[in-house]
C-alpha cells in the first residue's frame, strides 16, 4: 500500500493527477491533497505519505517553502512544474523526480516505478534535497548517485569513466574507487553536460579531462590512468573533432 499527497493550488491539477493515479496506479491506494503549504504542513504530519507530489511554484509559499519547514521526513517528492527549464537540471543531479505538467499518464507510471525500485535503498529524501539546494546555488554540482543499497555524492571532475553493465552503470574515480549505480549508461548520456562527457562506446563514457591521446589504428582510447577503450566507429567522427584532430 502506498500513500500520496499531492500539494498544488490549482484545484484542476489536483483533480487531474487524482484521475490519473486512480486509472494508471492501482499500488497507490491512499491519495490526500492540499492547495497550499499552510494547508498541507498539518496533512503530511496526519497522513506520513510515501510519496508528496509537489507543484514548485506556487501563490505565497513555494514548494520549496514546504520542505524547508519540514522537520525530518522521509517520503520521496516528486516535483510538478509547468516550466522544463525551472531546476530541473539541479532537480536531476540530485537524483530527485518530477514530473512536467499537464502530466501525461505514461510519465506518471514511469516515475512511481523508479519510486518502488528506489524506496528499496532510499529513505534519503531529506539527504537528497540537502543536495539539491546545494546544486541550484553552487558552480561546481555533486552528481547523486543512486546504487543498490546506498547514496553517494561525486563532484564531476572526480569521475574518470563511466561502464555499461545491463542496466546499471559502473562509475570509476580518481581515487581508483568504483560505485555501481542503479541507471543506465544512457541515462546518464542525457544527464552529464557533453562539453565535459563524451560517449565512445555503446558500454563507455570517458570524463574528457582524463583522455591522454588516440590510437586511431586501433580504435584504442588511452586515458590518464592507463585504461584503454574501444571507440565504436561511429564515434570516431565525434571523438576526432573534440581532440582537434
Amino acid at each position: 500500500m502506498i500513500k500520496a499527497v499531492i500539494v498544488d493550488d490549482k484545484p484542476a491539477s489536483i483533480e487531474l493527477l487524482k484521475w490519473l493515479i486512480g486509472q494508471h496506479c492501482p499500488e497507490i491506494t491512499q491519495v490526500d491533497s492540499a492547495t497550499s503549504v499552510a494547508e498541507a504542513l498539518p496533512l503530511l504530519e496526519s497522513v506520513q505519505p510515501d510519496i508528496v507530489f509537489l507543484d514548485i511554484q506556487m501563490p505565497k509559499q513555494s514548494g520549496f517553502d514546504l520542505l524547508s519547514q519540514i522537520g525530518r521526513w522521509n517520503f520521496e517528492v516528486i516535483f510538478t512544474t509547468a516550466y522544463n527549464e525551472y531546476a530541473i537540471q539541479a532537480i536531476r543531479f540530485s537524483a530527485l523526480d518530477y514530473l512536467l505538467k499537464p502530466v501525461d499518464a505514461n510519465e506518471l507510471v514511469k516515475a512511481i516505478d523508479r519510486f518502488k525500485v528506489k524506496r528499496i535503498y532510499a529513505p534519503a529524501g531529506e539527504e537528497l534535497y540537502r543536495n539539491f539546494l546545494q546544486n541550484i546555488s553552487a558552480k561546481e554540482k555533486k552528481l547523486a548517485l543512486p546504487g543498490v543499497t546506498e547514496i553517494t555524492y561525486v563532484p564531476l571532475d572526480d569521475i574518470i569513466r563511466l561502464q555499461a553493465e545491463s542496466n546499471y552503470t559502473r562509475f570509476f574515480f580518481l581515487d581508483k574507487s568504483e560505485f555501481l549505480s542503479a541507471k543506465t549508461l544512457k541515462e546518464y548520456e542525457e544527464l552529464l553536460p557533453q562539453e565535459r562527457f563524451i560517449r565512445v562506446h555503446r558500454s563507455h563514457i570517458v570524463n574528457k579531462s582524463f583522455i591522454n591521446q588516440y590510437n586511431r589504428e586501433g580504435m584504442l582510447l588511452v586515458l590518464k590512468d592507463g585504461t584503454s577503450l574501444e571507440v565504436s566507429r561511429r564515434k570516431k567522427a565525434q571523438l576526432m573533432r573534440f581532440m582537434g584532430e
